[in-house]
């Protein structure tokens, strides 16, 4: 899709803007939001960052995503200036525009933007969305002085729903106004006033019905580079073409967050042949960034893979 395309989307007669759920619950899906709604969490960004019809806005992040959707919708309910560009992990390279109050951005681009602050126009907010922001980036964040969000959301709820500020220490995210959240057998619910209900994969520590730590995942679900992954997916398309077993794992990575990594039961000289079969199946953010080989990959009795004991082997 592109921001035309979405913009034709959001003029029409219809109620419903159709959007792609990420897959952290599971595969993803299609589902229709109301732009009530949209308008809705828009206006809270919109109110939290004091933007208005004078302001100019940026995306770097494709409207296929609600995170993209979003930097629209927000330039439509504050009647402000709105610019986009292909999504790329080199954004603002050719930008020579007018300053920019809010910039949207995932981890990989903000690293990208910090190894080229020199050349950047005046950026006076960046919400950074999609993952987590490893702790190396918010060092080199706060270090350079620059404002920058880190925000907490999900397709479902019409992108973020809380919001905090990036410091040498993380603070709990804060929600947004109208929405508060709750422990639900031990993962967080949030609460969005007028609306709905939704239950997260993501267990969190509560300070209170609108502060909250997210303290990590309750599936197996990896975030790299902005984007959510299902490894059983990604293990489907290869179980045809790789005639040895394998699994797909993560490890922390400062430029993505999390890298995508595939492990197999062979020997390290076999590696360069799987590298070459998996490069020519799979395409992009699915591809492995690096390979590795166990005599044996743990299972459970049953034979599935113990995802968390794989990767706690490859941390340590």
């Amino acid at each position: 899709m592109t921001y035309d395309e979405l913009d034709k989307e959001w003029q029409s007669n219809s109620s419903y803007i159709q959007c792609h759920t990420s897959g952290s619950t599971g595969d993803p899906t299609d589902i229709f939001i109301p732009k009530i709604q949209m308008r809705n969490s828009a206006m809270r960004t919109v109110r939290y960052f004091g933007l208005n019809e004078h302001s100019h806005i940026y995306s770097c992040i494709s409207p296929d995503f609600i995170g993209g959707k979003m930097v629209y919708v927000r330039s439509k309910v504050c009647g402000c200036s709105f610019e986009s560009e292909i999504p790329s992990n080199k954004p603002l390279r050719t930008y020579s525009g007018p300053d920019i109050d809010l910039i949207s951005v995932v981890p990989s681009q903000m690293a990208y933007i910090l190894d080229n602050q020199l050349t950047m126009p005046h950026i006076r907010n960046f919400l950074i969305g999609g993952s987590q922001v490893p702790d190396t980036l918010r060092d080199r964040i706060v270090k350079s002085g620059i404002s920058a969000y880190e925000s907490y959301g999900m397709t479902e709820t019409s992108s973020h729903i809380a919001i905090r500020k990036i410091t040498s220490v993380p603070t709990p995210f804060v929600t947004l106004d109208g929405i508060s959240v709750v422990d639900y057998r031990g993962v967080l619910k949030i609460n969005i006033d007028g609306w709905k209900s939704f239950i997260t994969n993501d267990c969190a520590e509560l300070l209170s019905d609108r502060e909250f730590y997210i303290t990590g995942r309750a599936d197996n679900v990896i975030v790299t580079g902005g984007i959510k992954i299902n490894p059983e997916t990604l293990e489907l398309k290869l179980s045809g073409i790789l005639d040895i077993p394998f699994v797909i794992s993560s490890l922390p990575d400062d430029k993505w967050s999390e890298k995508l990594v595939l492990v197999t039961e062979t020997s390290p000289i076999d590696i360069p042949r799987i590298k070459r079969i998996v490069e020519m199946r799979l395409h992009g953010y699915e591809r492995p960034k690096d390979y590795y080989s166990l005599p044996k990959i743990p299972r459970t009795e049953n034979g599935k893979f113990k995802r968390k004991e794989i990767r706690k082997f490859l941390t340590d």
